[in-house]
């Protein structure tokens, strides 16, 4: 293998673990330099319809300040991506055969930008450009580099299938790695405790809730392959049945989880959910084990904004509802506020209307239900 073969290598290498590392995507684009002897490169691939998985790497001058003033200045006086977007896709060409001379010299792009950084051409191609989506590379050769040759652009193009395919793996991975946030975001949210695992009994997911349930170390505890534990043996084991039910086809079901002395138990369902892994779609999807632990001692705060909100409540009667469901006695609730027991019973029965329930106990169970729902549970409930 000759030394530009060894060079290749390496950028390719870097190039596809740059698919799911930032730090490898960048050094990549490094690497392509140095194949072409410039210091200077882009890599861009913008979807307007999805700019939020967009992919940009650059090296050399296009960095900071200057990035950000050609972009704000000169990105649109920029004749170069424009032209490109007219060649097909999969083709190099250097600017000097791609540009007339006379949009080169006299530009305002390359006389008060381009030319004043020391570059004088740019050697690219279109990756991609459908629908919306624009892809190019872009190699900037300094004036003390000889001008880019056809052995030049064939070495480019032979690279740019591998640039294209990167790129369209990288935005995937992007989209993915989007979604998944967004999952896991939103089950932090959540009161129950949760806890994924694949087909091979890996951990997946442990959210917000379900770490601090094994953090208290009141009954379960997470494993270190991420697997739920409850502490008592009885109730292991039946965990582990239920697991393994599952994982036979079976539907799982549901257990308690005995706690410290005096405290209700855990209760937990273990449920089975499909797992795709963009396998043939004629093959059987695995199935993954649901952990899902209710906690029965959780208190959501009592929020009279929210409370008043959700049920079309007044002020006043909002703020008396967020007391009772904090077990807050009537007449305690009125000696702190100031009001009679007259006011208080009046804002009890305005709550009893709204609601359409005829009992406190009732109210309690209706609210605190809406707010275990609506709250945020990952400070534990103190945040709305």
């Amino acid at each position: 293998m000759t030394l530009v073969q060894k060079r290749e290598a390496r950028f390719l290498d870097a190039l596809y673990l740059g698919v799911r590392d930032r730090a490898e995507f960048d050094a990549s684009l490094n690497l392509l330099g140095g194949l072409f002897d410039v210091a200077t490169a882009v890599l861009v691939d913008f979807d307007a319809a999805r700019p939020e998985v967009s992919a940009q790497a650059s090296v050399g001058l296009f960095k900071g300040e200057v990035l950000e003033r050609y972009q704000r200045d000169f990105a649109t006086l920029d004749p170069a991506p424009r032209a490109f977007m007219a060649v097909p896709p999969g083709t190099a060409i250097p600017t000097y055969r791609l540009l007339p001379e006379e949009t080169r010299r006299p530009g305002v792009f390359f006389n008060e930008f381009f030319r004043p950084l020391g570059l004088e051409e740019c050697l690219g191609g279109t990756l991609a450009s459908t629908k919306g989506r624009f892809a190019m590379v872009g190699l900037q050769r300094p004036r003390d580099r000889k001008p880019f040759d056809d052995d030049d652009i064939t070495r480019l193009e032979a690279l740019m299938p591998h640039l294209a395919r990167a790129l369209q793996l990288r935005r995937a991975f992007l989209e993915l790695e989007g979604a998944a946030g967004a999952m896991s975001e939103m089950c932090d949210r959540l009161a129950a405790g949760v806890v994924a695992l694949d087909e091979d009994g890996r951990s997946l997911f442990v959210n917000a809730a379900a770490r601090a349930m094994a953090n208290a170390n009141d009954g379960l505890s997470i494993g270190r392959g991420g697997r739920l534990l409850a502490l008592n043996r009885e109730a292991n084991t039946r965990l582990a049945e239920l697991e393994s039910d599952v994982r036979s086809g079976g539907a799982g079901g549901i257990l308690r989880a005995a706690r410290a002395a005096g405290r209700p138990p855990y209760a937990i369902m273990v449920a089975p959910f499909l797992l795709d892994h963009g396998v043939d779609a004629t093959r059987s999807r695995p199935r993954g084990v649901m952990f899902v632990v209710h906690d029965p001692l959780l208190q959501a705060r009592s929020d009279a904004l929210t409370i008043s909100a959700l049920f079309g409540l007044p002020n006043g009667t909002a703020q008396l509802v967020a007391a009772i469901a904090a077990n807050e006695d009537l007449q305690a609730y009125a000696d702190r506020t100031g009001i009679s027991m007259n006011t208080v019973r009046y804002h009890l029965k305005a709550a009893y209307a709204r609601t359409g329930v005829g009992r406190q106990s009732e109210l309690v169970r209706l609210v605190s239900t809406a707010l275990r729902d609506l709250i945020d549970h990952r400070d534990d409930g103190a945040s709305g």
